[in-house]
């Protein structure tokens, strides 16, 4: 089988300092300046092309006359990154931009073998080769070949996609970024959860005017950064491929540096799948496990493109796929209640007992720092507050505080949650402040709290400070301190006497203690409201979220079951983790499991799942069995005892 690369070509720039250290001769002025290093590296289709060849035999693709380093950017577009060694590994500081002709498209001349080919790879990164039909392979015009396109921004346009989108719509394979349909007008969200993404694409396939052409594709493929991509094939059900503990963006916010050419490494691990008779869906999978290898290598010790590196025979790649709902259905969808559906008592129980693995049950888990959920509800919650903190801390032009609401039933773990969002976004620079507003008596108790986040600027922090109970009455009224919060979190300023000091740059999280949820809040008495000038508070706040806790929220709810086992696997490692033997496998008794996971209710949310166990007699046993429990009149202090033990008996 015979497979043409061509399309848009670029020459790749990379330069990287050399150390002083490095330079043994200083004979020449020049040496006792910074140096650098530079390079040129074969882009674009070539690059494609050059990945492709380490996996299959038998590639044609262009090839440049001259050296790279003699092109001119009339010819080939010329692209720049600055290089910086991290860990062993070159990877891009930053990308300095392109260079190409003043006036018209790159030339692109290149000598090209135009012979008859199975499968032609095209690489139209919107640089010109969509217009220049002469240069386009003769197959594309006489034959029916499977074609791959790989496109770039502007999406759907051009001679080239017109002609391919008439004349080869059943062979025509079309690869793009969720980032680029973002660009041309889709209403796609960020970094939610995969079944947002999900939802989002295939609603605005279906109603935005500017995706009308992609609903008739036969084969779509929308790569969502590195960590995932949904199949759409017209007349059939779309899939998403994910990975279940990771999120869009995820790996490239984790890395020192970024990398260039992914879409190329996914390509080519496509292209191969397919050359050797592998279905679409493995080929994705293989396509991103490529792309997420080629970030991991870098630009290795000497900086090249590590084009055998990124094709490894290693694990399997941790890649979940699953249906995605038609239009009709998708509306509170989750991955967990899809098929293959999950038996969620079974699974939870493994959880605790096992801890998470991702290959046995791909379920997509979030993780802030120490805090952990499996909720699409809470995900999105939590990643939603997330990113708003990083856009805020991004921005350098704030004049006032970011404020953000948090709610929930108490015990579930409000001001963990909070203080692990924070590590997970940037601990170094964020300080954490805890204010008790019921615990105030009086405005100088407030304006203390003021001054402590005052003084964390002027040190260097950002400051988060968490208001818990910020909804506390306030010399016998009802919501009393809400109005005292309105200036400063309008104005970033608060007032001592005729004083007014500058708040600076800073998270203000307010925790309701009256409301269990948002919804529940903004709801009170109306009367209540105006007076207490609720709306103007949250009219103020960029943000909140609901947090749930460990019990159910109504009948409907499944999946408290799965969030009590997340809560009981992190609280077993963190308190007793001699109960673990060397696999990392809990000694507990059925029974107790059951009965944690089962019970109807904690009155206190995680705080009485954690003081049972602290309750129980376990500091010189190797397993918890039942004899280790507190008796149920102790119990009680956290839940029905008598139920808990029968539950531990049935």
């Amino acid at each position: 089988m015979k497979t043409i690369v061509t399309g848009d070509i670029t020459i790749d720039w990379i330069q990287w300092p050399i150390k002083s250290h490095e330079i043994a001769d200083y004979s020449e002025n020049w040496k006792t300046h910074l140096g650098f290093h530079r390079k040129a590296l074969e882009g674009g289709a070539l690059l494609l092309a050059k990945m492709l060849k380490e996996l299959v035999p038998r590639v044609e693709h262009p090839q440049i006359l001259s050296k790279l380093e003699n092109t001119s950017p009339e010819e080939f577009i010329h692209s720049f990154a600055d290089l910086e060694l991290y860990n062993r590994k070159y990877l891009i500081k930053s990308f300095l931009g392109y260079t190409g002709p003043e006036e018209g498209l790159p030339k692109l001349p290149f000598k090209f073998k135009d012979r008859k080919a199975d499968i032609i790879v095209i690489d139209d990164a919107g640089n010109g080769f969509r217009e220049l039909e002469d240069k386009w392979p003769s197959s594309i015009i006489e034959d029916k070949p499977l074609i791959i396109l790989k496109m770039s921004a502007p999406l759907f346009e051009g001679k080239l996609w017109h002609h391919l989108k008439e004349n080869h719509e059943e062979n025509l394979v079309v690869i793009i970024t969720v980032d680029d349909l973002r660009e041309m007008g889709a209403n796609i969200s960020r970094r939610l959860s995969w079944e947002r993404t999900a939802e989002d694409f295939i609603w605005q396939i279906h109603h935005n005017p500017l995706l009308a052409q992609l609903k008739e594709l036969k084969h779509l493929i929308v790569r969502i950064n590195l960590e995932g991509a949904i199949y759409y094939k017209a007349g059939s059900k779309a899939k998403l491929f994910y990975h279940p503990q990771l999120f869009e963006g995820n790996l490239n916010e984790q890395s020192p540096g970024r990398m260039q050419g992914h879409g190329c490494a996914f390509t080519a691990a496509f292209t191969a799948a397919l050359q050797r008779g592998l279905e679409i869906e493995r080929g994705i999978i293989e396509g991103i496990k490529a792309s997420q290898r080629l970030l991991d290598e870098g630009f290795g010790s000497k900086p090249d493109y590590p084009t055998k590196e990124i094709f490894y025979n290693g694990e399997e790649a941790n890649i979940g796929t699953v249906e995605i709902p038609p239009l009709e259905r998708l509306e509170g969808w989750t991955i967990a209640t899809s098929p293959p559906h999950f038996d969620i008592k079974s699974v939870s129980e493994r959880i605790v007992i096992e801890g998470y693995k991702e290959r046995k049950y791909p379920l997509p888990i979030a993780h802030f720092g120490k805090l952990i959920t499996a909720d699409r509800t809470e995900i999105e919650g939590y990643q939603s507050i997330r990113n708003i903190i990083i856009e805020y801390l991004k921005n350098e032009r704030v004049e006032r505080p970011l404020s953000i609401g948090v709610f929930g039933p108490p015990g579930a773990g409000k001001s963990f949650a909070v203080s692990q969002l924070a590590a997970s976004v940037d601990p170094k620079r964020i300080k954490t402040l805890n204010f008790n507003v019921s615990q105030f008596r009086e405005e100088n108790d407030l304006i203390d709290a003021f001054h402590q986040i005052r003084d964390a600027v002027l040190k260097g922090k950002i400051p988060q400070a968490f208001f818990d109970e910020f909804d506390s009455p306030y010399k016998g009224k009802k919501l009393g301190w809400i109005k005292y919060f309105l200036a400063p979190m309008q104005d970033g300023e608060f007032r001592e006497g005729d004083t007014t000091h500058p708040l600076g740059k800073s998270i203000l999280i307010f925790a309701g203690g009256t409301s269990n949820t948002f919804e529940e809040f903004e709801s009170q008495d109306k009367k209540l409201l105006k007076g207490a000038k609720v709306r103007d508070f949250i009219s103020r706040l960029r943000g909140y979220v609901n947090i749930i806790g460990p019990d159910p929220m109504d009948k409907k709810d499944r999946f408290y079951i799965l969030r009590r086992a997340i809560l009981l696997r992190s609280l077993f490692e963190r308190k007793t983790p001699h109960l673990l033997d060397g696999r990392g496998k809990l000694r507990i008794d059925q029974g107790v499991l059951k009965a944690f996971l089962m019970i109807p209710s904690y009155k206190h949310g995680v705080r009485s799942m954690e003081a049972i166990l602290e309750m129980s007699l376990l500091e010189d046993v190797k397993k918890f069995e039942k004899a280790s429990l507190p008796p149920a009149s102790q119990l009680d202090l956290h839940v029905d005892g008598k139920l808990f033990h029968k539950l531990v008996t049935r």
